[in-house]
């Protein structure tokens, strides 16, 4: 028993096999303090690397053998599949499944993780998806969607693996790439290149040497900073950039009096358009990290990251109808900035753009936008607009002020879960659990590749591809390994 919770706990904190071993060193030396004389207590406990491996392997079976259970009783499931490459270059593809049960549970899991050695093309990772879904016994005609991490391979019109399991079931899947890689790749269009490069090759100066890095910290501290460092930019981190030059224009007059003691030049923090270029990338990269923050984190429905959408669509037409009247009301830091020097209509191209580029990438949204209000408002939906399947049962739901206050009183799930049953509204119910089933982005994918870097380093890679996988199960998991049915299996080892 204590092997098993032992390795659970490693396991679920991420860390390494091997730390089994200092885990008994450290129950050693406690009891040798505390309780003299029962340190064979301890000794005749395993948690080699070996056991540990061994233990969560046997964790991670039974939490899958529970999960298929689970899942066995969803009456629809979406796929979220990412991919990414470790430490010792294998590909990764994780295969997340969010699904519903009749009585409106949900189920949101990593269904499994696959290591790719060879290809990764469309066909590859396609094949790696049905062989998943056949290994859990998942019915493909209850696959309601499938979101993405929107890159070639997965989305390709023609070989895509999206589109080659669209063409492989029956019925109508809603598929999508991810909503905050979308969000990442809008934010392109506003990159202003003469700024960033500036403000990185600063950063990098500062905080690339040791000496220099050092004497910035001393220099922010002699003088009672309000921050004790400038921020590193990382391409690959969603919320970097917006970090990265506010910090740099809290610390602007700072930054310019360090440089220029070392002899840099730093001509381009006097030049007005430059400043004011920073200023507006400042204002817009914080409305564009409040936005990415909205989209993060789990329970949210798609249909609450769509309203995310509209909303910050709505304001970046407010703000292009702003800076068209040269009001930089809502640009707290560019409305510093002297007014006769700033150059509205370009930054008003540069909003356009950004939200041109919103639109067209969350056009496949729109497309759904009124089954998403169906799902979200069936009570605010127009019957005679509705399709036919709805009408009546929209008319005898919308007279029902039972129902009207509990929708008001409640969450979608509860809602549909506790008051809408199928005897009276099987349509509607039918409808709710595919949305409450959609998966909206693939957040919880790159949490688990960043959990998985950590635990997969140059120093680690003894970790093989089959018990990384159970690591990973027993970290993410909601579902508890049965550890007492293990322990009845399991003959008391001593270690050696």
């Amino acid at each position: 028993m204590i092997c098993f919770l032992i390795s659970e706990a490693i396991a679920k904190r991420w860390k390494p096999l091997s730390d089994g071993e200092l885990v008994k060193d450290c129950l050693g030396i406690f009891t040798s303090q505390v309780f003299p004389g029962k340190q064979s207590m301890v000794e005749n406990i395993s948690l080699s690397h070996q056991t540990v491996a061994r233990r969560v392997d046997n964790m991670a079976s039974n939490i899958e053998n529970s999960l298929m259970k689970r899942l066995s009783a969803c009456q629809f499931y979406h796929l979220g599949v990412d991919k990414s490459t470790e430490v010792s270059d294998t590909a990764q593809l994780a295969i997340f499944v969010p699904g519903v049960t009749k009585p409106s549970h949900v189920v949101e899991e990593l269904l499994d993780f696959c290591p790719m050695k060879g290809k990764t093309t469309g066909q590859d990772i396609f094949n790696e998806v049905k062989h998943v879904l056949l290994k859990f016994n998942l019915p493909e005609d209850k696959l309601c969607g499938l979101t993405t991490d929107g890159t070639p391979a997965m989305i390709g019109k023609h070989n895509g693996s999206v589109s080659l399991l669209v063409k492989s079931v029956p019925q109508d899947v809603i598929t999508h790439p991810c909503i905050i890689h979308q969000e990442q790749l809008c934010a392109k269009a506003l990159e202003i290149k003469h700024v960033m490069e500036k403000v990185v090759s600063t950063v990098n100066f500062i905080r690339s040497k040791g000496l220099n890095h050092r004497q910035f910290q001393a220099f922010l501290a002699e003088i009672g900073s309000n921050h004790g460092d400038v921020i590193y930019f990382c391409q690959v981190r969603w919320l970097s950039r917006a970090a990265t030059l506010a910090r740099f224009w809290s610390l602007l007059d700072e930054i310019k009096t360090f440089m220029m003691n070392k002899g840099k030049d730093v001509s381009f923090m006097d030049d007005d358009a430059w400043l004011n270029d920073l200023a507006f990338l400042v204002d817009s990269t914080k409305y564009l990290g409040d936005f990415n923050l909205k989209l993060q984190g789990k329970d949210q429905f798609v249909n609450r990251l769509y309203e995310h959408i509209q909303s910050f669509i709505h304001m970046l037409e407010l703000l292009q109808i702003q800076l068209n009247k040269k009001n930089v009301t809502y640009f707290t830091i560019l409305l510093t900035r002297c007014a006769e020097t700033v150059n509205h209509d370009k930054y008003s191209a540069l909003i356009s753009h950004l939200l041109d580029e919103f639109k067209q990438r969350f056009a496949d949204f729109r497309v759904h936008s009124n089954e998403l209000e169906l799902f979200a408002d069936a009570f605010g939906t127009d019957a005679m607009d509705a399709p036919d399947t709805f009408q009546m049962e929209l008319i005898d739901i919308q007279k029902n002020s039972a129902l009207k206050r509990a929708f008001a009183e409640h969450d979608l799930l509860t809602f549909y879960s506790q008051y809408v049953t199928w005897h009276s509204f099987p349509n509607l119910l039918n409808h709710a659990l595919q949305f409450i089933a959609l998966f909206g982005i693939t957040y919880c994918c790159e949490q688990l590749f960043s959990r998985m870097k950590n635990i997969k380093t140059k120093s680690t890679l003894v970790l093989t591809d089959g018990h990384l996988p159970g690591i990973l199960r027993i970290a993410t998991s909601s579902v508890p390994a049965d550890i007492d049915k293990l322990c009845k299996q399991k003959q008391c080892q001593v270690s050696h």
